[in-house]
C-alpha cells in the first residue's frame, strides 16, 4: 500500500465536509428575525352600546302635523221674533229669543200659556204650565209642535218685525195680578187674553194696536219681550 492513502483519504473527506456544508446552507431558508411587538396592557374590550331611545314620530321636513277640528259654531239666532198660525186650533203662537233666552206665548182666545226655555243649537225647548213647545230654527222660520193639556199641534212661525210680534202687560189691582198677552201678525191677525189671579179667569183681549189698552177702566201697557224675558215666571 502506497504511503499516500491515509493523506488522500483526509483530503477527500475535508472536501466532502465542505461540499455538504455548503448543500445544506442552500438548501436551508434563511430564518427571518421577527420584530417583537409591543402590547398595550391598558387597552380594554369597547364598551357595550345601548339602545338609543325610539324618537316620538315627527312630521317629515315640510310637513305640518293637522290642524285640530274645531266645534262647529253655534249659528243660533242671538235676537229674533217668530210668530205664526198653529195648525188644527186657528190660535196663534209667538216664540222670542234674547241671547240664548227665549220665551213664548200660545193663545187662541180661549186658551192660552206662557213658557219660557232655551234656544241652542238651531232648536228651542220651552216648557209652562201644562205646556210644552219644542221647534228647529232655520230659513228664517220655528217649525215644530206646542203642546197643552195633553192636546198636541203643529206649528210654523215666520221671523217678524215690529209692530208684529208677541206683548205683555201686568198690574196690581186690589191685591190681584192682571196679565194680558198679545200676538200680532204682519197680516194684521191678532189675538190676546186678559186673566186675573192664580185661577186663569178671564177672557179674550181686544185686538192689539200698539198703546196703552184699558180694560174695565184698568190701564195696561204692553211691552215687548226685551221688558219681562228675564223675570216672567210662567
Amino acid at each position: 500500500m502506497s504511503r499516500l492513502g491515509p493523506v488522500y483519504t483526509l483530503a477527500v473527506g475535508a472536501v466532502l465536509t465542505v461540499a455538504l456544508g455548503v448543500a445544506s446552507a442552500q438548501a436551508s431558508p434563511a430564518v427571518e428575525q421577527a420584530t417583537a411587538v409591543p402590547i398595550d396592557t391598558t387597552s380594554t374590550a369597547p364598551p357595550v352600546e345601548e339602545e338609543a331611545p325610539t324618537p316620538e314620530e315627527t312630521p317629515a321636513p315640510g310637513e305640518t302635523a293637522p290642524p285640530e277640528e274645531a266645534a262647529p259654531a253655534d249659528t243660533t239666532p242671538k235676537k229674533v221674533d217668530y210668530a205664526g198660525v198653529v195648525q188644527g186650533n186657528g190660535g196663534l203662537v209667538a216664540i222670542s229669543i234674547r241671547n240664548g233666552k227665549a220665551v213664548a206665548y200660545f193663545c187662541d182666545g180661549h186658551i192660552e200659556a206662557w213658557l219660557k226655555g232655551k234656544a241652542e243649537n238651531n232648536t228651542v225647548t220651552l216648557e209652562g204650565k201644562n205646556a210644552l213647545i219644542t221647534a228647529s230654527l232655520g230659513g228664517g222660520k220655528a217649525q215644530g209642535r206646542v203642546e197643552f193639556k195633553g192636546k198636541s199641534w203643529r206649528f210654523s212661525a215666520a221671523v217678524v218685525k215690529k209692530p208684529s210680534g208677541l206683548y205683555r202687560a201686568t198690574a196690581q189691582v186690589r191685591g190681584a195680578r192682571i196679565v194680558g198677552g198679545w200676538i200680532k201678525l204682519p197680516s194684521g191677525q191678532s189675538v190676546g187674553r186678559l186673566t186675573i189671579g192664580e185661577s186663569g179667569a178671564g177672557e179674550a183681549a181686544a185686538a192689539f194696536d200698539g198703546g196703552v189698552v184699558t180694560w174695565y177702566g184698568i190701564p195696561l201697557t204692553p211691552t215687548e219681550p226685551d221688558a219681562f224675558i228675564d223675570t216672567i215666571n210662567p
